[in-house]
Parts: structure tokens; sequence; C-alpha cells
């Protein structure tokens, strides 16, 4: 009768402790999200990831543009010069380089407010 009342009882302790085992792990796991403004000027920020973040994301917008601009020359030679893949490509292309420029604006802006602000702190 023992080794009855043993086997029946085991599995449901054996899912109880992995259920609390579970809901231990998942709650240690779980960490207030600390975000960060993008577009803020201020101090409390980290003022030089956040440029750096720009000035990576500029770098692969440029990489992308040389790549389209690539792909355009390509289209010339398929479809010819006034074709609307050639059009289209350079227009990407274009786009893409001003928007890495804009971030990197963005960056080196970013980076004069946090020199600035550890002279201030000095």
């Amino acid at each position: 009768m023992n080794n009855l009342w043993c086997a029946t009882l085991s599995p449901r302790v054996g899912r109880g402790v992995l259920i609390v085992f579970c809901l231990l792990a998942v709650a240690g796991c779980a960490q207030p999200v600390e975000t960060i403004d993008m577009t803020s000027f201020d101090p409390s920020q980290d003022q030089m990831d956040i440029a750096g973040y720009y000035r990576d994301q500029a770098m692969v917008l440029k990489e992308k543009a040389g790549a389209i601009a690539e792909s355009a020359v390509r289209y010339e030679h398929l479809f010819g010069p006034e074709s609307d893949w050639v059009s289209g490509a350079r227009q990407l292309s274009q786009y893409y380089a001003a928007v890495a420029q804009d971030l990197e604006r963005r960056a080196e802006a970013l980076a004069d407010a946090a020199r600035t602000g550890r002279q201030r702190r000095q």
C-alpha cells in the first residue's frame, strides 16, 4: 500500500516542484527595463553611447547607399540609362546617403553635448 501511495504522489510533487522552479526562474530573470531617450541632450543619458549608435546606423546606411549605387550601374547596363529601375535605385541611394549624413550630424551633436557636459562637471 505504501508503494502505491508513493507512486501516485511522486508525479504530482515532481510537477509542483517543476512549476515552482519555473516561476522562480521567471521572477529572477525579470528586471526593470531601463530605457534611453535617443533624442535627449539630457546629461543623465549616456550621450556617447547614443552618439555611437547613430554613427553605427549611419555607417550601415552608407554601405546600403553604396550597394544600391552599384545596382544602379548594373541596371543601367541591363535596362538602359532611362530605365525606371536605374532612376529608382539612384534616388534610393541618394536618400540613404542623406539620412546617413543626418545621423552623423546628430551623433556629432550628441558627442559635443557629452563633451561640454563633462567639462561643466569638472
